[in-house]
């Protein structure tokens, strides 16, 4: 598990922007017209790209294989809420990033908690 501050920033700002970006890549692609299992499904989709796309982006600097695992989940869970929230109501795109950057940091925090557990560095958090 990396523990260097540069990295982990990295895998940071990565899961804030590639959640960030695919809620208001969501909130471009689908209203109330869309079904919420379609929009849900898409979304996901939707999110995996934009991952993709940070992954090149930031890999260079950081790691790829380090910013898979949360860049891809922030991408996938942004995208899939979202896009279901939108499909109940129109949401402004600041809200989708706002949304979408929370979610991004949320999986980020859960990765690296769910790291450092299974790695043995969190087994002495529950003494």
């Amino acid at each position: 598990m990396e523990t260097r501050p540069y990295f982990i920033a990295g895998d940071l700002l990565c899961s804030l922007l590639v959640g960030g970006v695919t809620g208001v890549a969501a909130i471009a692609t689908f209203s109330e017209a869309w079904p919420m299992p379609a929009a849900m499904l898409v979304g996901m989709l939707l999110g995996m790209a934009v991952a993709a796309v940070g992954i090149l982006a930031f890999g260079r600097f950081f790691g790829m294989i380090e910013l898979q695992m949360p860049a891809m989940l922030s991408g996938m869970l942004a995208g899939m809420i979202v896009a279901m929230i939108v499909t109940r109501r129109p949401l402004p795109p600041s809200t989708g990033a706002i949304l979408g950057g929370v979610l991004g940091l949320a999986t980020f925090v859960a990765v690296w908690l769910a790291d450092a557990w299974l790695s043995g560095d969190g087994a002495r958090w529950t003494r």
